[in-house]
């Protein structure tokens, strides 16, 4: 009988012990090797407080989910599975908090390889939609509000809040939507990342999803054109920026992001891979930039015409 939890934790020990213990790649190797540890550790399971299912392995199959080129296929496979049909393991997060951190469901997204039946599409597009700024989540914000109105509360009533350790007058219409805000914030539903790089960004560029899909996924996934405005600015700084691609002749003209050629990169950056990786994060931000042009843009192109 595999001791698959001992394993586990011998695993997490070397990564997140304080201090750590034991070497992480040895480690990870002695147990990717074996078929027979990782088909164990994907087994789906209830945890300690019989509250939410997860999986006998968490730290195996966070690392199986990023070395997912060299695991076992089965293992893999079911791991996948059990994903995209469970929430509980979809919304599983060892590296951050709960409510922000990379979950399995985003790291799976990582693997251009993986073939997404249209079941497991729909999921991941529902997982994503309820990240904060969505459309869905406008539409939820703006039943709340007629909600409360409906029942007479309104701006005009004082009421007291704590926010950043003060005490503040606020109307209370105000005050019940700041709190429902705040409890969305910590909710699980938000574990899909944080940020310019969460679930969506990851989404979008997954080859699962057709350019006819993507031009509906990225109005839904931000129904504020200033807040998607500020997430593509974001993603166009991070090539310029990354400090994975520096050298001291990587100075890149953002400006002139989307005129430079593959040639024009390499001749930069002198290596193939980080050239072919920024060379497809402009054709990402491209693509994006396309299907959803920024909104002052928009508000140029009308005055031309």
């Amino acid at each position: 009988m595999i001791d698959v939890e001992r394993i586990d934790d011998k695993l997490y020990k070397s990564v997140y012990g304080k201090p750590r213990v034991g070497n992480y790649e040895e480690i990870w190797n002695e147990i990717k090797s074996n078929p027979e540890i990782l088909r164990e550790a994907v087994k789906v399971i209830r945890d300690k407080f019989d509250e939410n299912d997860i999986v006998k392995g968490i730290t195996i199959c966070d690392a199986m989910l990023i070395d997912y080129e060299s695991v076992d296929e089965i293992a893999y496979n079911k791991l996948i599975n059990s994903i995209y049909s469970n929430k509980d393991i979809a919304r599983i997060v060892l590296d951050g908090a709960s409510n922000g951190g990379f979950s399995y469901l985003l790291m799976s997204l990582w693997n251009h390889k993986i073939r997404l039946t249209d079941e497991q599409k729909a999921f991941a597009v529902d997982e994503a939609m309820n990240k904060i700024g969505t459309v869905r989540y406008k539409e939820y914000e703006d039943a709340l509000s007629k909600k409360i109105d409906d029942k007479g509360i309104s701006d005009d009533e004082t009421t007291y809040l704590s926010i950043d350790g003060s005490i503040n007058p606020v109307g209370k219409k105000s005050a019940i939507l700041y709190t429902k805000y705040l409890f969305s914030t910590f909710s699980t539903t938000q574990a899909h990342g944080v940020g310019e790089f969460d679930i969506r960004y990851h989404l979008l560029k997954n080859p699962n999803w057709t350019l006819e899909e993507k031009q509906k996924l990225i109005m839904d996934f931000w129904y504020d054109n200033e807040e998607y405005n500020e997430f593509l600015e974001q993603w166009e700084l991070e090539i310029i920026s990354n400090g994975a691609y520096y050298n001291d002749n990587n100075i890149l003209d953002r400006d002139y992001l989307y005129d430079y050629s593959y040639n024009d990169l390499f001749d930069i950056y002198n290596d193939n891979k980080i050239t072919d990786n920024i060379w497809n994060e402009i054709k990402f931000c491209k693509q994006m930039k396309e299907l959803r042009p920024k909104s002052y843009e928009e508000e140029v192109k009308k005055l031309i015409k």
